[in-house]
């Protein structure tokens, strides 16, 4: 009789909580801007879509590569891009950053996959950009899988 009342109490006890305070959890908030970010669209750039079909090692168009035909006619050449910049140092100016299509919020929860993104090396320092950047340089695909990137823009400079 005993533990039935307890249990009938604590019951009662939970859902008074769970009635009087809102289920924040539940309830729909909107996300923070940073996070809201999509790959920026600029026109006579090079869509981030085209570079996400990159993958794992398979046999693509007659060889075994991490990139479809299509991609590899793109290797060594210039391409402009719109994206986010996340520096490795705290500078005002940057040689070398990373690329990407999202924004990133930390170095260690970067957003996105490995194929929107990509390493810099600049031809000049770049200033340093919270927002989005457009940025022009030789794409080169990096074929080799000690790699866990699959593109690097080098003499980049700003657009």
């Amino acid at each position: 009789m005993r533990r039935r009342q307890f249990l009938a109490a604590t019951a009662a006890g939970f859902a008074c909580t769970a009635a009087t305070s809102p289920a924040r959890a539940l309830s729909l908030q909107e996300a923070p801007a940073h996070l809201r970010l999509g790959p920026p669209v600029v026109d006579g750039t090079l869509d981030w879509s085209q570079l996400a079909r990159a993958g794992a090692s398979m046999f693509r168009d007659g060889r075994i590569s991490r990139f479809p035909a299509d991609l590899h006619a793109l290797d060594g050449q210039e391409v402009a891009l719109a994206g986010y910049m996340m520096p490795f140092t705290d500078a005002d100016r940057h040689s070398e950053f990373m690329f990407g299509a999202l924004q990133f919020h930390c170095p260690g929860c970067m957003m996105g996959e490995l194929n929107r993104m990509m390493a810099v090396k600049a031809a000049e320092p770049v200033a340093d950009a919270d927002g989005p950047l457009v940025i022009r340089g030789r794409l080169r695909l990096l074929e080799d899988e000690a790699s866990p990137l699959f593109y690097r823009l080098e003499a980049a400079t700003e657009a």
